[in-house]
């Protein structure tokens, strides 16, 4: 694999994350009716069936995944510990295929993604996290 460096605005750091997990899925279209971003939503509270329905869905890589963001809520962890703590394969590009799949659910559902992501506190690296009401509603869809 080859390492390649692109600059993305800030306030779309999670949208290209996205985008490139789901080209490393395998998902190459450009445009899709349920991507429109008029329709997306925030998640809410009254949610709470629909993150059990995202969770079923979810393969046992991206349960274990959002398993370690919420029993760490808050805690920001790079692509590359992720990786190494649910034994992803391709580190930091692994973890981003594996969140192709539950960002098309989501986005399938009118909703943000699940989780939260940003740069790391030099700017260097891309980091996950979940709290708030994402780490409430999908806590309860996996004790459901």
């Amino acid at each position: 694999m080859l390492d390649i460096t692109v600059k993305v605005p800030e306030d779309r750091v999670a949208e290209f994350y996205s985008m490139y997990g789901r080209w490393l899925a395998g998902d190459d279209t450009t445009e899709s009716p349920e991507a429109d971003p008029a329709q997306i939503r925030r998640w809410t509270s009254a949610d709470e069936a629909l993150a059990r329905e995202l969770w079923a869905k979810f393969n046992d890589r991206a349960r274990a995944l959002f398993s370690v963001l919420l029993d760490n809520p808050h805690k920001e962890f790079s692509g590359q510990e992720l990786a190494d703590l649910v034994d992803i394969p391709n580190g930091a590009n692994g973890v981003a295929g594996v969140l192709a799949w539950p960002g098309r659910y989501c986005r399938q559902a009118h909703r943000n993604i699940c989780w939260s992501v940003g740069n790391n506190h030099d700017g260097s690296l891309a980091v996950y996290w979940m709290d708030g009401v994402l780490a409430d509603l999908f806590g309860k869809a996996r004790r459901s």
